[in-house]
């Protein structure tokens, strides 16, 4: 257990390597509902209705997945206690602490886990005027950047950076999952036992259950269908609904998740949470995952989810 607070206040943006740039692009602003905010050669920078610059970055890749993942600090103190703090720990620093040159700003730094994955630290990063809907059926979209799931071959060994490193704290626990946060999120990142070192998921937070069932219908009829879903998570409380990009990486619109204020919270166990396997949510509803997406969400990533014409 931590016991320290965490220089980390928030879950700012993942960035994601690509096959085809073009395409991504199409389905996370048309079909997705995020906005460009910067694009070059080989990389765009998305953002969501909310003040953050970005929330999601698309690198040009031949191997999609999880290129890293950008958490927010208060202040350049802040980070630069942090990358001293991790340094001494004997943390791989991928970069030392500097002035950022990309078009969302900052001063950061960046480290590597235990599992090799790159993680930035940011601090003072540009904002914006949070968009305003003029029309749900056409223009409901993400919020913000809600949690990234990671699937993890050692989630004793991450369970104690998380806590014991970076500060976060233990949330809830099932047979599979481990959920973090870094605010009163209930999670900002959560670790899965899915056999390998990959990305999960990667949800969007919506404003309200009905902006979410109007993306989901969106989603829908851009010819992509519903993998998993509609339900409501035990852990988190949170409503779900997952699809496959482009790419066949998984994202989720999400909504109501639940917020830990109590000091003296004491995390679910996994015997809390268990509960039979046809019954794949709170209410009951939910279908089961499809085939395709319990394989992209152990890190198999293969086709689109689109329907083809």
């Amino acid at each position: 257990m931590s016991n320290f607070v965490s220089e980390i206040d928030r879950l700012r943006s993942v960035t994601l390597v690509v096959k085809d740039l073009s395409e991504s692009i199409e389905f996370y602003t048309k079909t997705w509902g995020l906005h460009v905010v910067h694009q070059g050669e080989h990389l765009v920078q998305l953002r969501a209705r909310g003040q953050e610059h970005h929330v999601l970055e698309l690198h040009q890749g031949s191997a999609p997945g999880l290129h890293s993942i950008t958490w927010g600090a208060e202040s350049q103190d802040d980070v630069k206690r942090m990358c001293e703090r991790l340094k001494g720990l004997g943390i791989v620093i991928h970069f030392e602490p500097h002035e950022l040159n990309d078009h969302s700003g900052g001063f950061g730094f960046a480290f590597v886990d235990p599992e090799g994955r790159i993680h930035q630290v940011v601090s003072g990063s540009k904002t914006h005027t949070p968009l305003h809907i003029e029309s749900l059926a056409d223009d409901a979209c993400p919020t913000q950047l809600s949690h990234v799931v990671v699937n993890s071959l050692d989630i004793a060994g991450m369970t104690d950076f998380l806590q014991s490193v970076l500060g976060f704290k233990l949330s809830d626990s099932t047979h599979k999952m481990r959920f973090f946060r870094c605010n009163n999120n209930h999670h900002s990142i959560a670790l899965a036992d899915f056999g390998s070192v990959s990305l999960n998921h990667v949800a969007f937070e919506m404003g309200s259950w009905n902006e979410l069932m109007f993306g989901v219908g969106r989603v829908k009829l851009a010819g992509y269908p519903l993998q998993w879903g509609l339900g409501r998570h035990g852990p988190g409380d949170n409503i779900f609904s997952y699809f496959l990009d482009p790419n066949g990486l998984v994202v989720e619109y999400t909504a109501e998740v639940q917020q830990i204020t109590d000091p003296s919270w004491v995390p679910g166990t996994p015997e809390q949470w268990a509960r039979p396997p046809e019954r794949m949510d709170q209410w009951g509803f939910s279908s089961q995952p499809s085939d395709t997406i319990k394989k992209a969400m152990s890190g198999q990533v293969g086709l689109s989810g689109k329907i083809s014409a």
